[in-house]
This record gives structure tokens, C-alpha cells and sequence, in this order.
């Protein structure tokens, strides 16, 4: 393609507000194609991304770089490696309500974090959504921090038990 300027309108992009839905689910038979209905509509499952905290739902992924130097050659080289990825420590506000992060996230519990971003958090799970599938070993529920200011939060670690891949369409 020939060099186009670009022009003094940026790419259109979706604001994070109220498009991102993330759901705890006990089990899902095929991560490449998790059941919109049988799964994340199933027994069991729950949204939860109201729970979070702002601060209490991210990512830590990278890609290590290993370094591959020659005989002679002025300029080391580069190969790509690895790529770790983990949540962050989970941090969601504390509350009784069934079908809460609190509830729901008991210690030990095996089971599956489905985010899905761009799509409005009212919009109910449908087959050719993307997501992102997390398989997950939930820790310990600690308390968050204690400060006078906010609600009371619940910190905990989640352990990534498989590979977590790029997004991926729901099924029916």
C-alpha cells in the first residue's frame, strides 16, 4: 500500500465505561469456544464485574526478549520468548449479597475468569462474542486495606492454571 498521510482524525476506539464484563465460571468444556447459553448463562455462574474495584481487575503479561549474541557481530541479537501472564491481586468490595465476588470467590475454588471488553456490560452473553478465557486457582480471601475512606474490600490471589490465549468466540 502507498504512504497515505494521516489524516487529522484519529482511529475510532471504545471507551472502557460500561463496556467490559467479566464472569466467574465453575467449568467450560472447550475454552476455545466457551457455551454462551449452557456455560456462562449456566448454574453456577456469575457476573461479577461490579464487584471489582477500579484498581481490583488487571492484567500482568509481557513477553521476554532473550538475548542472542553472535561471534564477532557488533550488534547482539534478539529472539522472543515467553509470555508470562497473571492477574493481579483481585481486589472487590466485601459484601453478603448472593452472587457477589465475595460469595462466589471461596478459597481453593477451581474454575474460569471470561472477560469480555467492547461490548456494553448490559448486553447479555451471545454466541460470536469475543472473550477471553482465564483458568484460575482462587487463594485465600484477605482483608483490603483499612484506611476510614471507601468501602471495606477484600484482597485474594488468583493462581493462572492454563494458557490464556487471545479472544475467542462464544458459542451458542
Amino acid at each position: 500500500m502507498a504512504d497515505v498521510a494521516e489524516g487529522l482524525v484519529p482511529p475510532p476506539a471504545v471507551d472502557q465505561t460500561g463496556n467490559l464484563t467479566i464472569w466467574w465460571v465453575p467449568a467450560i468444556a472447550n475454552v476455545l469456544a466457551p457455551s454462551a447459553s449452557t456455560e456462562i448463562g449456566g448454574a453456577g455462574a456469575f457476573r461479577l464485574t461490579y464487584s471489582f474495584t477500579e484498581d481490583g481487575w488487571d492484567f500482568d503479561a509481557s513477553q521476554e526478549k532473550i538475548k542472542d549474541p553472535r561471534l564477532t557481530l557488533k550488534q547482539p541479537l534478539e529472539a522472543l520468548g515467553t509470555s508470562p501472564v497473571s492477574l493481579k491481586t483481585l481486589k472487590y468490595v466485601e459484601s453478603t449479597q448472593a452472587g457477589s465476588a465475595n460469595v462466589v470467590l471461596t478459597e481453593g475454588l477451581s474454575g474460569f475468569f471470561v472477560e469480555r471488553s467492547s461490548v456494553p456490560n448490559a448486553t447479555l452473553a451471545a454466541e460470536a462474542q469475543k472473550v477471553r478465557v482465564i483458568p484460575v486457582t482462587l487463594g485465600k480471601q484477605l482483608p483490603g486495606p483499612r484506611n476510614g475512606q471507601g468501602k471495606f474490600t477484600i484482597l485474594q490471589e488468583a493462581a493462572v492454571t492454563g494458557v490464556v490465549g487471545g479472544p475467542v468466540a462464544l458459542a451458542a
